[in-house]
């Protein structure tokens, strides 16, 4: 048969020839490359199908005993898949143990080879610990870190292993934590700290396959009589690292302190806890007739003298190992008495909490760069463990409850709750968090966003737990929250489920430094600011807290009164102070005309403005309206700085662009005007801030430009922040007010970067806390030695805050806990700038602070920043 040619089909037989680009022939994969791709991938995701699990452990473990040996690319493949699983996964590591002991049956040397590989990286990971060299990446836990992983794998492997080579590493590793604990006779030692945990999360492992080896458990019982005999925990109590200021909703304990006990129980009663946190897989692997395996080497630690400059885990070796920089207490937010008086949480006093909690950690902080797998992953984490642990994946309180009050035996352990809690440990880890803050939120967006039935109400816990301990709570932490909260609410379409909270509102409103009210205040103003969409907020709001919708730095009557303030005869009414607008181009202004031409000069091109043409605006302004202006060199400053920040007022990137542009000309207009130059940028500052009156995060953002340019200098953004010479509404914004805080803060951060050897920013703002702290105790009356008891007030009590005393005292009682608490939370944040500071601030701390509890607290902290 012959093909029928069709129209435009030609042949080279008739002349012609086809360009047409002729596709690449495809190459043929080698079958060990295939092989690897469907199989890599399967062990990758072992365990997380309960119902093919067994036949996964057959067919992978048939593949490895059949092709281990033959092709160097496919023993790579394999060994760089267990390794990252076990490091990077370490829910799975036991099906990951049993995978191997089953190969190992068949094929010892495939067995011996995983074995020494692990070895391998195990030495690796030590010797690294040592490393000048190190380097970071971002999912990047430490190598002591995994050592610990390694460790517990290997561990599992117990019954394929020569029992005095794994438990030598045991004893080599607590040994060198007893060494390195000894150095310090009262100083915790952060290394060792961490070795002595790790090591003893990791003595179970032991026995999840060989749970009746009575050779093994002598063994493992002289190790933990050593430790218990050499190792001294060292309790140090570091208040600065306290998430709660004076009153902790949960008892403050230390991980340390739990970790042996742990242990113990665990392995108490025939190991009976044991049993029922692992499954039990005896019938898939080998318990007679196996070799054990040996390492190759022994493992060679690195000496105390080696280790010297790195026991204080602070060079950045990892964000898991950072963690033991500081002491590291125990996080809570699901607590039994906001349920139903059981536990949601597996207790971390417990083996298997801490154990979960550890794992949960690691998967947080090593899968970083995979943070959709990290969400799925810690939510399935029941998975790989004995059915029963948890309830039911879902599972409301009310669920709990009922099936509590039917069988006090049913487990109430929610998964969600386990992995939502780790997470926030770390968001609210102090005195630093380990990833970026957004890493966190997203993540917890994602988890939401997979399970939104389930996580919402796990969420919504979460927030009336931190809000019903608002008043205690860390001043840094507050802002944390803060951002968590408006992150999550922007994610639920800002829909507001919190109308138990309008009580609080009722009750305290009208009081600034309530910590309640102010919360709500600043949460919806950051609500708005994170959309376009004013309504939808608006309408998500109960109507009590639809009053907190205007989001003016200071009122509309203080506003009216700073421009009023400007002039002599002329009237500002309440219609002229727009929002977000240039006052001084109105109509009804005086010199509304000249003030158009210093706009329309301000948007000349750079080579068509002279500074004698602003200079001459500024004259005839001087001449015709000099006697209807209050002050004028005050007047031209805010003028001009109001104009330039009305001209970029488009975006941010405008504002800066116009502020660079006429930097020199603004520095020589206002060099000649007769001013302290503290009270120019003062008034430059507030210029911006009264522009921006309604989005001050916008304004602040304005005055770093404003900085940057060297217009201001940080101590006038200090100032500014903390003046209580002129409180606006009563209200010192420099303690309260979100986006002021977050310019101090921001500032503060900055100096470090551009001027690190300076601490000349830290002190000030030291020192204007202590003057604020003076002035709120002098305020409230106390004697110098007279404790002040700062009220933890909830909306049900019978306090009539009509009374204008008790309402004054009230709120600054508020105030002393609101600074002293920004006190803690400055000196924990730059602790190394203040570390400098320390001797310089005891000398002076006596005539500084003279009420005798405040300056006992405040010395207190300012000795703490040496253990930080």
């Amino acid at each position: 048969m012959f093909n029928r040619k069709r129209k435009g089909d030609f042949d080279e037989d008739d002349g012609y020839r086809d360009f047409r680009p002729r596709a690449p022939k495809r190459q043929r994969i080698p079958p060990v490359v295939q092989l690897c791709k469907e199989m890599m991938p399967d062990i990758c995701t072992i365990g997380e199908s309960l119902k093919a699990f067994e036949d996964d452990i057959k067919f992978l473990s048939e593949a490895i005993i059949n092709e281990y040996g033959h092709e160097d690319y496919f023993n790579e493949a394999l060994l760089k898949t267990l390794y990252s699983v076990v490091v990077e996964q370490p829910q799975k590591q036991a099906a990951i143990a049993l995978l191997t002991m089953v190969v190992n049956a068949e094929n010892n040397v495939a067995g011996k080879s995983i074995i020494n590989f692990f070895f391998e990286q195990l030495q690796h990971n030590c010797k690294e610990s040592i490393n000048d060299d190190f380097q970071v990446t971002s999912n990047e836990t430490g190598p002591w870190n995994k050592v610990k992983l390694i460790l517990r794998y290997l561990s599992m492997l117990s019954p394929i292993m020569i029992k005095d080579d794994i438990i030598a590493i045991y004893k080599r590793l607590f040994e060198l934590a007893v060494e390195l604990n000894n150095k310090e006779e009262t100083k915790r030692v952060p290394l060792s700290e961490a070795i002595y945990v790790n090591t003893l999360l990791n003595i179970p492992a032991l026995f999840v396959f060989n749970k009746t080896d009575e050779s093994l458990q002598q063994k493992v019982e002289e190790l933990i009589t050593y430790v218990e005999t050499n190792y001294k925990i060292k309790q140090i109590n570091v208040d600065l690292l306290r998430e709660y200021n004076t009153s902790s909703p949960y008892p403050v304990t230390e991980l340390i302190q739990i970790a042996l006990p742990n242990v113990k129980e665990v392995l108490a009663n025939n190991m009976e806890k044991l049993y029922e946190l692992y499954n039990d897989w005896s019938e898939m692997y080998p318990t007679k007739g196996v070799d054990e395996s040996g390492f190759n080497d022994a493992l060679e630690l690195p000496t105390v003298e080696q280790l010297e400059s790195f026991v204080n885990l602070d060079r950045g070796f990892g964000s898991v190992d950072s963690m033991w920089k500081t002491p590291r207490y125990i996080f809570h937010v699901y607590l039994p008495n906001s349920t139903g008086n059981f536990e949601t949480v597996v207790p971390i006093t417990t083996y298997a909490g801490q154990l979960f909690n550890d794992i949960i950690i690691d998967i947080v902080e090593s899968l970083e760069f995979n943070r959709k797998e990290v969400a799925k992953q810690v939510v399935t984490l029941d998975l790989f463990y004995k059915p029963g642990i948890f309830a039911e994946a879902g599972s409301s309180i009310a669920d709990l409850i009922q099936s509590h009050e039917e069988n006090p035996s049913n487990s109430t352990y929610k998964i969600e709750d386990l992995a939502i809690e780790t997470i926030l440990s770390l968001i609210f880890k102090l005195p630093n968090v380990s990833q970026p803050f957004a890493y966190f939120y997203t993540l917890l967006v994602d988890i939401c966003q997979d399970s939104p039935k389930a996580i919402a109400p796990v969420f919504g816990r979460a927030f009336r737990f931190f809000y019903n301990n608002l008043d205690d709570l860390d001043f840094e932490l507050k802002l944390r929250y803060l951002d968590w909260f408006s992150i999550q609410m922007s994610n639920f379409n800002f829909s507001w489920k919190w109308k138990e909270w309008e009580n609080d509102s009722i009750k305290f409103n009208g009081i600034a430094y309530n910590p309640k009210v102010n919360f709500i205040k600043n949460l919806i103003h950051k609500e708005i600011r994170l959309t376009s969409n004013l309504v939808e907020v608006e309408d998500s709001l109960p109507e009590e807290f639809k009053q907190y919708l205007n989001t003016s730095f200071i009122s509309n009557d203080k506003m009216m009164d700073y421009y009023q303030s400007l002039f002599t005869n002329h009237l500002v009414t309440m219609e002229d102070v727009k929002v977000d607008d240039l006052f001084f181009k109105l109509d009804s202004v005086p010199m509304e005309a000249q003030v158009r031409q210093i706009l329309d000069y301000i948007h000349k091109p750079n080579n068509q403005r002279e500074l004698k043409d602003l200079e001459e605006i500024i004259n005839t302004i001087k001449e015709e309206y000099g006697n209807e202006i209050t002050d004028f060199t005050r007047f031209v400053i805010i003028v001009i700085m109001q104009a330039v920040v009305h001209s970029g007022s488009r975006s941010l990137s405008h504002a800066n662009k116009y502020i660079n542009d006429l930097r020199d000309e603004l520095l020589e207009i206002f060099s000649k005007l007769e001013m302290d130059q503290d009270l120019k940028e003062y008034t430059m500052i507030e210029a911006v801030l009264r522009y921006w009156n309604t989005n001050s995060q916008n304004g602040f953002l304005i005055v770093d430009a404003l900085k940057f340019a060297k217009l201001v200098s940080t101590k006038s953004i200090y100032d500014f922040c903390f003046d209580e010479s002129n409180l606006n509404d009563g209200i010192n914004h420099g303690l309260i007010e979100s986006t002021a805080i977050e310019a101090i803060f921001r500032n503060l951060s900055q100096e470090l970067i551009s001027n690190p050897q300076s601490v000349a920013d830290f002190e000030i703002v030291f020192e204007k806390l202590c003057i604020i702290v003076n002035g709120t105790i002098k305020d409230l009356g106390v004697q110098e030695d007279e404790d002040i008891v700062v009220p933890n007030v909830s909306s049900d009590m019978d306090i009539d805050f009509t009374d204008v005393n008790e309402s004054r005292r009230f709120n600054l009682s508020w105030k002393y806990a609101t600074v002293t608490s920004f006190i803690k939370s400055l000196l924990r944040k730059y602790s190394d700038e203040y570390r400098v500071l320390v001797d310089k601030f005891n000398s002076g701390i006596e005539n500084a602070i003279p009420h005798e509890p405040t300056r006992a607290q405040i010395s207190k902290w300012i000795n703490e920043v040496n253990s930080i």
